[in-house]
């Protein structure tokens, strides 16, 4: 089955803080790219890791990008509107939640059911000032 989301991108204005924040709420590793060491042309890039290999993201500290062709796209965190990223949580939600205020974030709204889906959700905002999702089975 193909994914719906195969790809995203996170704006950062303190790009190791963003990936602090996202490795101790997440409990996952991510790998960085820095522009001087690994032909990340546009910026500092932390990729998400993933277990299936087919959705994927990182985060990105860069004004905006350029892409080959000139055309060029600002990169701004923002929790005012916009598309809401969710991220998977490994066991209980509660507990990732449980570090996202001591780690720099905010839960906006903080752990829900999922009517006839089952699992569990919240929303919260990332160091960065982006409005995420969290969900989890448990």
């Amino acid at each position: 089955m193909t994914h719906t989301i195969t790809w995203f991108e996170l704006p950062s204005t303190d790009f190791d803080r963003a990936v602090d924040f996202y490795t101790t709420v997440l409990g996952r590793e991510m790998e960085v790219y820095e522009p001087d060491e690994d032909d990340a042309e546009n910026g500092k890039a932390g990729m998400f890791q993933t277990n299936d290999g087919e959705v994927g993201g990182m985060i990105v500290e860069l004004d905006e990008f350029t892409a080959e062709n000139g055309a060029t796209i600002p990169y701004a965190p923002t929790a005012d509107s916009g598309v809401v990223v969710y991220f998977s949580v490994d066991g209980d939600l509660a507990d990732a939640l449980s570090r996202v205020e001591s780690s720099g974030g905010e839960i906006l709204i903080p752990k829900e059911e999922i009517p006839e889906m089952g699992g569990h959700y919240a929303v919260i905002t990332d160091t960065e000032g982006n409005r995420v999702g969290l969900m989890s089975d448990e």
